[in-house]
């Protein structure tokens, strides 16, 4: 059983998660997918815009907020018919900005199919962010892949 199993599904959101209009310009986020945190709300905007449409579905079984500082969601979905769920965490600072986010995608081998298809995606500009692309492609075809 996981995580998400057992929570019955809420209905299809209206619009984007309230946070999103309150991103910090400076806000940093942190994910299971990426190599490092990054920081600036134009960056995570579109990491964002570019991951979203490579889900299938989201069928969210958490959205709201979690006392004052805190704003949670997870959801079920597929990328290429592969099974992920996903738990998101926004800090809220004391002026109601969202300053950091945190994502998991779960389990590993979802993760790993996200981040690739995320590089396919923004590799030119964000390439170096991904667990896979042509530098972790390199290593494991030499047998170096340290990951």
């Amino acid at each position: 059983m996981n995580f998400n199993d057992t929570a019955p599904v809420l209905p299809k959101p209206d619009g984007p998660p309230p946070w999103l209009s309150k991103l910090k310009e400076d806000a940093t986020l942190e994910a299971a997918v990426l190599k490092h945190a990054v920081q600036g709300r134009d960056t995570i905007t579109a990491l964002l815009k570019a991951a979203i449409p490579l889900y299938e579905f989201q069928d969210f079984t958490y959205r709201q907020e979690v006392g004052d500082s805190f704003f949670m969601e997870s959801y079920r979905a597929k990328i290429r018919n592969v099974p992920i769920q996903t738990a998101v965490w926004v800090h809220m600072n004391s002026e109601g900005e969202a300053d950091s986010l945190l994502i998991n995608h779960y389990p590993l081998e979802a993760a790993l199919l996200f981040s690739r298809l995320l590089w396919e995606q923004v590799g030119d500009r964000y390439g170096d962010l991904y667990l896979s692309g042509p530098q972790h492609d390199a290593l494991k075809n030499a047998g170096l892949d340290t990951a």
